[in-house]
């Protein structure tokens, strides 16, 4: 009793008990599950008890027992019943003991035992007439020397084949002159000619790049990557093998054309966006869908990514509406490992990092601080603020560096552990990742633990199950978006003649020269913002096959998250009143999807593939939170909120199911005219009855040309493709209870209540319902057309499409008659068009040195085509108080012919010059004040004068991938790049003026301001009681358009042999090594937009910027 209370005690210090009963089944049944794959395969002695058995059952008994495969002619094995009874053999003797009496001889050849039929000869035939057969042996390696596991190997003339074991051996018989073959998916096949004085040979095979005819995945199936008629782009885990990748993330981005994956925060497990074909909603969630091993919905960040075996993205109508509902935004495919039969691997990975912020802003040191401030005081008329003493003693004595005070060197460290293999019936693969990785920013902090086991069972030729069991916790300490107040933006702000503490040892809480707000030292070391998330990932299925040509796939899924929140700001940033609150949250997510699948060639013409679905899911999420200021207590912080002042609680639930039937049939004629029919009918219990079913139909077409005799005689094209889909996805990204009146909770003051009290509490309408809303669908068009040339070493795609959204959904304000608040409306649409480009191979590839490379770029272009009776939507403010002046107006607008992202600003002029003065005068200005357009003429700068100025959504990118091999050494150079669109730098704006939130200018860049008689070309504005600098405007507007080196890797395989048993390679590398931009802030990618809505993009507001990080680690195979 006492032994159960303590672990349940020590464990649920970060595991909630529902995780622990979860884990504990999870445990059991992979125990139970390795148990069974190490006791049947890899046992060294045999015992029989096979009576009246054939030989090949018996043969297959031996191979599971022992380990060892058996290479034969299946014409050899005489068609017998045999009796073989022994207990705890050597596997010698067992061969033997079932081989007795029967025309077999056997040989061992490391873990092979080859068979070959015992030849007699007729009594009156010379022995030297005899042709004997030759037992040629092998090994089948790559470019590296590495050996290719299930390579095929067959004997052309005989027709008989076997396979490469884990090592790449493989051993088979041929009489002199046969033709032995060896292919391997995804590398050019080789032949040779069987010779008697050349019984071993060793084989090596050159990968082809662009192998169309792989098989991908595609929605509930798998298909020839040469037979998809739709839009999809495919990675495996060796593109991007040569980088370290700790989150899909960074596998996705630059690597496929039409996907847009943008870092909004550098933080370690920080926001990233992720689009693919652009923006299709305005008020719901426009990123793509996930599908992690058949289950729908899954969280990318919950996933290891040594784990990953394929990514497919599926981007058109064609491929996306087998999703339905949730197809309009794009589907990521993403497929884990698993085991092999034949090889039994461990890897073992550590690699160590080391990150610093990308670059540092060019800021005043304190001494010319000290006089720039002084001079700003002399132009408004008042005192100076430093002595000339005191300006010498900064001179010579320094300041404070407060970006060196916020920006650290950050080590971080990660081990990942592979083990996978199993045997005919079982295989395995088992993986574990410790992740430990600090911020650039001080008390910055990600780790993550994860677990994953993939099982898989062949029954029997009909029967198959798979299981496939993850565990993650994910713990993020400080890593969320930063703001006016956060640590990067004051380092900023405060002035450099300050220090960052007192001389009693505190902290400085007033900054009486620069920022009003909070010093940023403290800000990151006396406030903890914690996010423990908390995974377990359930997924089994079976797979029946009635005959030949139908099966039945039916799976179950679970999915369990639980995230605490814990908060605290201590008394150095509270004015001490220091205060914490707590949140926890439970998501569930269950489905069932049951798969009938009917495959058939007829007549060797006619390729038929027909897919019937039925799926359901359910979602549901509660929580609670509490909430406690004026801490009685502070360095108890978060972990005793009932001692405090005031408390708050809060709790929460929400839930919704899916019901889903799905057709799709996938034709054929003669292998080069395709057709790809499919719909899906969801039900969703997020919509009230009338508008609850959707269908989303789609069709596509493709024409293989380079299957038609003119194209193929030109012998030019090893594919030549041109394909064509249409189809309806949608959307049901809303809340569950959108439909339904909400109602909230306020107070009012003594005022406006009617009892005269201090405070009325009430109800007031939150949201008003509207039982008509229905699905936000999205209409696509797409061309396509895919050419592989020069034996597949040359690839090319190449896309056009056109996405129209209707019934996009809008919050519309209600007039007070009404009650007031908003309801939720199909009132918009929207247009998303591009053109997509890809084009790959092997420029190079002669002896030891090969060189592959890949490029894609992308054209996309957004258009807010109609908002209903509307003529404009403004967004809430994105960054509280940015505007320094005109705060009401928003910083973001939703308007018809615009893109999404649109900038809401004044148009900067510049500032006014000695020959403008009288016109200055007009608006109260003079020579040296900031100039901004006035659109009405009213000789005014207000709301009335704000207009679009830019737009932050990318309108092109790209990515370029270029690996050198020579012998076992290898380089690979990626670059990335985002282009077309522009970033309001209010980072920059904080820094460069003297405004409501920062008393002094602390950039150099006001060593250049506008000064009378000395530098009146400045656009820069000068000291002045009459000037005003509005954030809001297309002076802090700048181009934010990058090219980044983001991955450089240098790699070395260390020659096979050089350490017994472990096949090892050593890298290096780094990531953001430079980056090519007109950008005056940290970093043009990060911003503080968030991941899901795109209204608000590309602004900065001391977002935490992206880091350059380094390398280095090694990967040891067992």
């Amino acid at each position: 009793m006492k032994l159960n209370t303590l672990k349940r005690g020590v464990l649920s210090l970060w595991l909630p008990h529902k995780l622990l009963l979860i884990m504990k089944l999870t445990t059991f049944i992979l125990i139970i599950a390795l148990a069974q794959v190490s006791a049947k395969g890899f046992g060294q002695r045999i015992t029989l008890n096979e009576k009246n058995t054939s030989v090949k059952k018996v043969l297959h008994v031996i191979e599971q027992q022992s380990g060892y495969t058996f290479f034969y002619d299946t014409k050899d094995l005489p068609n017998t019943q045999i009796t073989v009874q022994l207990k705890d053999a050597s596997v010698e003797d067992a061969v033997k003991a079932s081989l007795k009496d029967l025309p077999l001889t056997y040989k061992f050849v490391k873990n092979n035992i080859v068979l070959t039929r015992k030849e007699t000869l007729p009594d009156n035939q010379p022995k030297t007439e005899i042709l004997l057969k030759i037992d040629i042996s092998g090994k089948v390696v790559d470019s590296l020397g590495r050996p290719l596991s299930g390579a095929t190997v067959t004997n052309k003339n005989a027709n008989t084949h076997t396979g490469a074991n884990a090592n790449g051996e493989f051993a088979i018989t041929a009489n002199e002159g046969d033709k032995i073959e060896i292919a391997f998916v995804g590398y050019q096949s080789y032949m040779f000619i069987a010779k008697p004085k050349e019984s071993f040979v060793t084989i090596t095979l050159h990968e082809i790049l662009g192998n169309l005819n792989e098989v991908v995945v595609i929605g509930y199936g798998t298909q020839k990557k040469s037979d998809v008629t739709g839009s999809l782009s495919s990675l495996s885990s060796k593109d991007f093998k040569d980088q370290p990748v700790t989150r899909i993330d960074q596998a996705l981005q630059g690597r496929v054309a039409g996907v847009q994956v943008v870092n909004n925060s550098g933080a370690p497990g920080g926001d990233v966006k992720i689009r693919v074909r652009g923006s299709n909603s305005i008020l719901g969630d426009n990123n793509p869908l996930y599908v992690i091993d058949g289950f729908i919905g899954g969280d990318f960040n919950n996933l290891n990514p040594d784990d990953i075996s394929n990514i497919e993205v599926l981007k058109d109508a064609s491929s996306t509406a087998i999703y339905g509902s949730r197809g309009a935004n794009g589907v990521v495919l993403i497929t884990t490992k698993k085991g092999n039969a034949q090889k039994q691997e461990i890897t073992l990975t550590p690699v160590f990092y080391s990150s610093k912020v990308i670059k540092k802003m060019d800021l005043l040191n304190a001494a010319d601080f000290a006089t720039t401030a002084n001079a700003r005081n002399a132009a408004l008329g008042l005192s100076p603020i430093f002595t000339q003493a005191q300006i010498d003693d900064f001179r010579s004595n320094g300041g404070t560096n407060w970006q060196d005070e916020v920006f650290r060197t950050a080590p971080g460290q990660e081990y990942k552990l592979g083990y996978s293999g199993g045997n005919a019936k079982t295989q395995f693969f088992i993986s574990g990742d410790y992740l430990n990785q600090d911020g650039v920013v001080i008390n910055s902090n990600y780790k993550r633990y994860a677990l994953r086991s993939n099982i898989n069972t062949q029954f029997s030729d009909k029967l198959s199950t798979r299981l496939n069991i993850s565990a993650i916790r994910r713990e993020n300490l400080n890593t969320g978006n930063q703001g006016i107040n956060g640590s990067v933006n004051q380092a900023l702000s405060w002035a450099p003649t300050t220090k960052v503490r007192t001389a009693a040892g505190a902290y400085t809480i007033v900054d009486p020269m620069g920022s009003i707000y909070n010093n940023p030292v403290a800000l990151a070391n006396d406030v903890a913002n914690i996010i423990d998330n908390s995974n377990v990932t359930l997924n089994g299925g079976a797979n029946y096959h009635f005959f030949k040509d139908l099966s039945l796939d039916v799976s179950f899924g679970v999915d369990y998250q639980n995230i605490q929140g814990k908060n605290y700001s201590g008394p150095s940033v509270t004015n001490n009143i220091p205060n914490a609150s707590r949140t926890s949250t439970e998501l569930f997510n269950l489905q069932n999807t049951n798969t009938l699948n009917y495959s058939h060639l007829f007549n060797n013409v006619h390729s038929l593939n027909i897919t019937a679905v039925f799926e359901q899911q359910k979602y549901t999420s509660s929580g609670f939170s509490a909430n406690a200021n004026s801490l009685t207590f502070a360095n108890l912080g978060y972990d005793n909120l009932a001692l405090s002042t005031t408390q708050s609680a809060g709790s929460a639930y929400s839930g919704s199911a899916l019901i889903s039937y799905v057709g799709r049939v996938n034709y054929a004629y003669k292998d080069k005219y395709l057709l790809t029919v499919s719909v899906r009918r969801d039900g969703s219990s997020k919509f009230q009855s009338t508008n609850q079913e959707s269908t989303f139909p789609s069709v596509a077409l493709g024409w293989k040309l380079s299957e038609e005799p003119f194209i193929k005689n030109l012998n030019l094209f090893d594919t030549f493709k041109i394909r064509g889909s249409w189809g309806l996805t949608g959307s049901q990204a809303i809340n569950p209870y959108a439909t339904l009146s909400t109602y909230l909770s306020d107070a009012y003051s003594a005022a406006n209540s009617f009892n005269n009290t201090t405070v009325s509490s009430g109800i007031i309408l939150g949201n008003a319902a509207n039982p008509f809303l229905k699905w936000e669908t999205t209409q696509a068009k797409d061309v396509g057309l895919d050419l592989s040339l020069f034996n597949n070493r040359l690839s090319f795609t190449a896309d056009a499409y056109v996405k129209n959204t209707s019934d996009l959904l809008l919050s519309l304000p209600l007039p007070a008659y009404a009650g007031g608040g908003s309801i939720i409306s199909n009132v918009g649409k929207m247009k998303n068009s591009g053109l997509e480009f890809y084009i790959g191979g092997t420029p190079v590839q002669s002896g030891k040195f090969t060189w592959s490379s890949s490029f894609n770029i992308t054209f996309q272009k957004n258009l807010v085509k109609s908002l209903g009776s509307l003529t404009s939507v403004f967004s809430d403010k994105s960054v509280a108080n940015a505007g320094a002046g005109l705060s009401t107006q928003p910083e973001f607008i939703i308007k018809p012919g615009y893109a999404l992202g649109s900038y809401w600003g004044l148009k900067y002029l510049g500032t006014w010059k000695p020959n403008e003065a009288v016109e200055a005068a007009k608006y109260g200005n003079k020579p040296g004040d900031s100039h901004y357009q006035d659109l009405n003429g009213d000789n005014a700068i207000n709301g009335s004068d704000f207009q679009i100025i830019g737009n932050g959504t990318p309108k092109q990118s790209l990515g370029w991938n270029n690996t050198f091999t020579y012998g076992d050494f290898s380089v690979n150079i990626f670059v990335q790049s985002l282009l077309g669109f522009s970033k309001l730098d209010y980072t920059y704006a904080s820094s460069i003026t003297a405004n409501a939130n920062a008393r002094q200018a602390t950039n150099v860049g006001i060593l250049n301001r506008y000064q009378s008689g000395i530098n009146e070309s400045s656009n820069i504005p000068a000291f002045s009681s009459t000037n005003t600098d509005y954030f809001e405007s297309s002076r802090f507007l700048e181009n934010g358009n990058f090219v980044r080196l983001k991955n450089l890797n240098i790699s070395y395989h260390l020659p096979k042999g050089t350490i017994k048993n472990v096949d090892l390679k050593i890298f290096v590398g780094a990531t953001n090594l430079f980056t090519i931009t007109k950008y005056k802030g940290f970093d043009p990618e990060s911003t503080n937009a968030g991941s899901g809505s795109d209204i608000n993009q590309s602004i900065d507001f001391g977002s935490y910027p992206n880091s350059k990080t380094f390398n280095a680690g090694a990967v040891f195979k067992f």
